[in-house]
């Protein structure tokens, strides 16, 4: 049996990218204060980098 994967709203993913540009905050800290796995905020931030908004969809 393999893992449930998780399906996060974009307002979610806005507030990572959020604190990441605007508060300074590393990806570790986003990822303990918003209780999601490192590697995702860091895909979502990569994500954002290169597609902007759409790219968190």
């Amino acid at each position: 049996m393999g893992k449930i994967r998780t399906t996060y709203t974009k307002e979610i993913k806005l507030k990572a990218i959020h604190l990441y540009e605007n508060e300074d905050m590393g990806i570790r800290s986003i990822s303990k204060e918003l209780g999601i796995g490192y590697t995702t905020v860091q895909r979502w931030i990569a994500h954002y980098k290169r597609e902007g908004i759409q790219g968190l969809e």
